[in-house]
């Protein structure tokens, strides 16, 4: 029975070696291609198909598959399955081997769209339902050795205007006791992969499937980012030179119920980063760069939905472009490139829809670190000058990042612009409520790189000046909420366009403890102080200032019209309250230039000092003003006083001191508005005004001493008085000129100009000197006579008492006024001195006849016979009907008095009064002139007496 049990088993095993050997094989080695070729019209080529009836392993070797053109599609060394006597135990299926080397692939997106392989898949309609999931989790299955090797794998896609390709190679997998049975053993497994241009991918680990767990590490070194470029090169707007990427860490997965994963020490890395524009020539001077980003100590837990960073270094990033207007070079080279019509090579752009749906996340992240370190800038802006900004070094940093954003988080930045300029910042940051409090520094930056940015109507450029600020800011809700700040400009000057002189500066404008609270609109600033201000007021010869030259030309109507946006808030919000306790001014000048005058005038102020204190904006807040300088480096001038220009209505008591001021300096003015140069004279002047309820009210003192006018000046806009004379009338027996000039007006009205008061004030006194200059002398002795007429009897020119006293007055007030010459003129009343001089005639007459004087001057019986005789020889009739009176009359009318004998007594009356200035009360001789008419003025002679005149 044994024995014929043991025969039987050959037969079968040898007819099972026959059925192998003699069938199996060669059918497999000759189907295998008509299978192929009839269903999948393809020509397959293999060395040869065994199946080892021992091992029970079967085994292809040398297979290749090609495509209908004849290129090889795929090709392999060998492929072998090697199954195990233990699957005949039951246990499932159990492969002691499964392998497949040296593949070689080459996978192609055809022009159509398709790909090479489609032919090769069931048509949609041919394929069969799927088939219902089995209750049971896994088959049993169990593979004791997994080998794959690749030795290449190409990619390639000619549907695109540009065919992309690229290849992976050496692609090695190795898994050990791989299986869904055993659940106490977790299956090791290794995986290699080398890209294109050298990348290597390295993949171990364990996986258990019975418990859907693993664990390994992956690796990536040295993945190159240029053929990922390549094949987004259709929608981008660079070129990637160069970058390459390393990826490394631990991961454990367990998919036995919701999917958990975690990864630990994980690390990447970005190194040597270039990129530059496609087109060079578009978007010249443009480059990026980037030696390396490094993100380390990754760790994910979606199990506690947690992820964490230890720290994040961008090192060597350098960025270069340029802006114009709107457009940024870089912006323009990083954006997706326009593509016209639909491209279905282009990737689907998100849905607006899907992103505002997102749900809230339960993840929270936290990056401990974030590092920016040995970085620039070129930039190349319109908006200075210079245009190219070189910003390097760059380090920047940022601490304890978490989301949901919560706590403090320091931050740093600090730069270098063009080798002299630094920007330091540091602080924290609560990126949860947008809190913090920062400290500042910025040290150089000079202020020249900003004209680009001045307003185009204005006609000035900045020549030089530094701004250097440090100080605090704190933020709430990621705005500034309180300001500090100590600052300078310094060495600032700047000018007119095209003009050779500055127009201002200063060697530095100073500020210390600002401080600023933004929502409460208040400002505090301890000091400020002004070193060695240099300021130039230029009046051009057409009479136009610098400083209104500064803007090139008006705003345009349709400007001037619209009026200027406001906001709600704006509107609505408290005005700002500020107050600096002192400004400090020291070493600081005026340089004034007039060039719109016949002789051009050019003074400085110069040496000023002083403070001003205590300037607010809180009502009732009043400044102190004390500052004191030189004219010319000379002659003091100081400003003290107070003003309050914020109050409603603003107020101000100032006084403005002037003392020994040369006055030939001012020969210009004079010149111009006088037509006389100055030869000498000195100048004290006092101007004080204060401003209460919108009335302006002035006190001008002038206190000129020892002036001497000098050359006629030819002026059209000479004053038309006598200035001379004016100025003699004013000047004492001293030679001092001591004036007191009032103005007043009222501010509120639109059509007051300051200086248009005090000029008429002036010229107003002058005039009223002038044109009553006797009113002035008789002021000066405090006289209410008449100084300038001299009375005398009708027909005599002897003088009375009573003009006696006044020439007394006169003569007292001519000494006040040592530089006034008299001017005297004999005036005449024509037909009462004439009757005086005919009553005089017939006395001398009646006396040489022998009539005595005692007789004429008794009107005795013969005097009377006397005038009855002449009465009847000029043909009078003798009767009753005439007085005496009336016949005398006739008498004395019929005597002839020539205008000589008139002008005669006029001369004499002048000389009487001359001669009693002189003589009886000391008047030099050459102070009084007489003026002598040579013939009678009917229209001037209406006076009996002497009428005064007075030259200068």
């Amino acid at each position: 029975m044994l024995k014929t049990t043991l025969k039987v088993l050959a037969s079968v095993y040898l007819a099972y070696l026959a059925l192998v050997v003699l069938i199996v094989t060669p059918a497999a080695n000759f189907l295998a291609p008509r299978l192929v070729d009839q269903y999948l019209n393809r020509e397959l080529h293999s060395d040869a198909i065994l199946f080892n009836p021992f091992t029970l392993a079967a085994q292809v070797r040398g297979l290749s598959l090609r495509e209908p053109d004849g290129d090889v599609f795929l090709s392999l060394d060998s492929a072998r399955v090697d199954i195990s006597l233990a699957s005949l135990l039951g246990s499932g299926a159990v492969l002691d081997a499964l392998e497949v080397l040296g593949l070689r692939v080459d996978l192609r997106r055809l022009p159509d769209g398709s790909f090479n392989f489609s032919d090769m898949l069931p048509a949609s309609g041919e394929q069969e339902p799927p088939a219902e999931e089995s209750a049971a989790s896994l088959p049993e299955i169990t593979i004791n050795r997994l080998d794959f090797t690749a030795e290449r794998i190409d990619l390639s896609d000619e549907a695109r205007a540009e065919v992309f390709s690229t290849y992976y190679e050496h692609l090695d997998i190795h898994v050990r006791n791989l299986t869904t049975v055993r659940d106490d053993e977790h299956d090791p497994y290794r995986i290699d992969l080398r890209s294109e241009d050298g990348g290597v991918l390295q993949w171990s680990g364990d996986i258990s499937l019975p418990e859907a767990q693993g664990s390994g590490r992956l690796e990536i070194t040295g993945l190159q980012l240029r053929p990922g470029w390549r094949f987004a090169k259709p929608w981008l707007n660079f070129e990637l030179r160069e970058g390459a990427i390393n990826l490394s860490g631990n991961y454990q997965l367990d998919w036995s119920g919701d999917f958990i994963a975690r990864i630990s020490e994980g690390q990447f890395e970005l190194n040597q980063l270039a990129a530059i524009p496609l087109d060079p020539n578009a978007l010249p001077d443009t480059t990026l760069a980037l030696r390396q980003l490094r993100i380390s100590g990754i760790a994910v837990d979606t199990a506690s939905q947690q992820a964490r960073v230890d720290a994040v270094l961008i090192d060597g990033l350098d960025a270069r472009g340029w802006s114009e207007g709107s457009q940024a070079s870089l912006a323009r080279m990083l954006s997706p490139a326009s593509q016209s019509g639909a491209d279905p090579n282009q990737p689907p752009a998100a849905d607006p829809g899907q992103q505002a749906g997102t749900a809230e996340s339960d993840w929270t992240a936290r990056i401990a670190r974030i590092t920016l370190q040995d970085s620039g800038i070129d930039w190349r802006s319109e908006y200075t000058e210079p245009q190219l900004l070189q910003v390097r070094p760059v380090s920047a940093s940022l601490e304890n990042l978490s989301w949901p954003f919560a706590g403090s988080s320091p931050l740093q930045l600090a730069l270098q612009v063009n080798e002299n300029t630094r920007f330091d910042l540091q602080g924290e940051l609560e990126l949860e409520n947008g809190s913090g409090d920062i400290a500042y520094t910025l040290a150089g930056l000079p202020l020249a790189w900003f004209n680009p940015n001045l307003p185009e109507p204005l006609h000035a450029t900045i020549t030089g000046g530094e701004l250097g600020v440090d100080g605090d800011l704190r933020l709430a809700d990621f705005q500034a909420v309180t300001v500090a700040m100590n600052g300078a400009v310094t060495d600032f000057s700047g000018r007119i366009v095209d003009a050779e002189e500055s127009l201002t500066s200063w060697k530095s404008l100073r500020w210390e403890g600002l401080s600023v609270d933004l929502p409460g609109r208040q400002l505090e600033l301890s000091r400020l102080l002004v070193d060695s201000y240099r300021g130039r007021v230029h009046i051009a010869a057409d009479g136009t200032v610098n400083a209104s030259n500064v803007w090139r030309e008006q705003l345009s109507e349709a400007q001037e019209g619209a009026a200027m946006p406001v906001a709600e808030s704006e509107e609505d919000a408290a005005p700002w309250q500020f107050r600096i306790p002192l400004i400090q001014i020291d070493s600081s000048e005026v340089d004034f230039q007039d060039e719109s005058l016949p002789i051009h005038f050019r003074t400085v102020i110069g040496d000023l000092n002083g403070e001003i204190t205590g300037l607010a904006s809180t009502p009732g807040a009043s400044a102190a003003v004390d500052i004191e300088g030189t004219v010319d480096g000379y002659a003091p001038v100081s400003l003290s006083g107070s003003a309050a220009p914020f109050e409603a209505p603003p107020a101000l008591d100032l006084e403005l001191d002037f003392s020994g001021v040369d006055m030939a300096t001012l020969s210009p003015y004079s010149g111009t508005y006088a037509g006389y140069a100055i030869e000498r004279g000195l100048l004290n002047l006092t101007l004080h005004y204060s401003l209460e309820d919108e009335r302006l009210k002035g006190d001008n003192k002038v206190l000129i001493d020892q002036l001497r006018l000098g050359e006629k000046i030819d002026s059209d806009k000479a004053l038309d008085i006598p200035l001379k004379l004016g100025l003699a009338l004013l000047t004492d027996i001293n030679g001092v000129i001591d004036l007191q000039v009032p103005v007043e007006g009222d501010m509120a009205n639109p059509e007051f100009d300051i200086s248009s008061v005090i000029v008429g004030a002036f010229v107003n006194l002058l005039t009223k000197a002038v044109t009553a200059p006797f009113s002035l002398l008789a002021n000066l002795v405090g006289s209410e006579q008449d100084l300038q007429r001299m009375p005398f009897p009708v027909g005599s020119a002897a003088i009375t008492p009573p003009t006696e006293a006044r020439l007394a007055q006169l003569a007292e007030a001519l000494q006040q006024r040592p530089q006034l010459t008299l001017v005297v003129m004999g005036r005449l009343n024509l037909a009462a001195d004439r009757d005086k001089l005919r009553e005089a005639a017939l006395r001398e007459q009646l006396l040489a006849e022998g009539m005595s004087a005692e007789e004429v001057d008794a009107r005795g019986d013969d005097y009377n016979e006397a005038i009855e005789a002449r009465y009847l020889a000029l043909g009078g009739e003798d009767s009753g009907e005439t007085s005496f009176r009336q016949r005398y009359q006739r008498v004395v009318a019929s005597i002839p008095v020539s205008d000589d004998a008139l002008l005669t007594l006029a001369q004499e009356r002048a000389s009487a009064i001359k001669t009693h200035l002189v003589n009886e009360l000391g008047l030099a001789a050459d102070r009084a002139v007489i003026d002598q008419a040579s013939k009678l003025d009917p229209d001037r002679e209406i006076f009996s007496g002497v009428e005064l005149d007075l030259d200068g």
